[in-house]
């Protein structure tokens, strides 16, 4: 599918209020990720991994925010933690272009994979990664308790 002139940047504070609305549009989201932090405490939590928050935008429009890291302290490998589809936005294939430019960049700095991890009760996000070329790779379970499918992406 042809999705347009997709670009991104890093996100500035002028991206707040997009941002904000994602999650407002985002409820499952915002319970399985955010939790029981304010946004701000959210954020902070991802500063020492050196990731990237970025806004993407279609045809000039911003679209979508994700965050990822190259190095994870887990594997040392690249993973996406985080996108959000502005709510008109999703089911027309932005997601899954966000993620082929994200796996883009990383085969040409010299990566192999890309990983994910899901909550494993959240099918839809399973399936939507499935789509983007993820596989099922291992279950992990956090230290509070939690179910997590593993996944990666081979960068073919």
């Amino acid at each position: 599918m042809e999705i347009g002139n997709l670009s991104s940047q890093y996100m500035e504070n002028k991206d707040w209020p997009f941002f904000l609305q994602a999650i407002k549009d985002s409820p499952e989201w915002e319970e399985a990720e955010k939790s029981e932090y304010n946004i701000k405490e959210y954020l902070a939590r991802y500063r020492k991994l050196n990731g990237e928050w970025r806004i993407w935008r279609l045809n000039g429009e911003r679209s979508a925010i994700t965050y990822h890291v190259e190095s994870s302290p887990s594997n040392q490998k690249p993973w996406l933690g985080t996108i959000l589809v502005k709510k008109e936005m999703r089911r027309k294939g932005i997601g899954i272009a966000i993620i082929r430019h994200i796996c883009t960049e990383l085969k040409g700095n010299g990566e192999k994979s890309l990983f994910a991890g899901v909550p494993e009760s959240r099918y839809i996000w399973i399936d939507f990664l499935s789509d983007a070329g993820f596989e099922q790779f291992k279950m992990e379970t956090s230290p509070e308790g939690r179910d997590f499918l593993i996944m990666v992406c081979p960068l073919l």
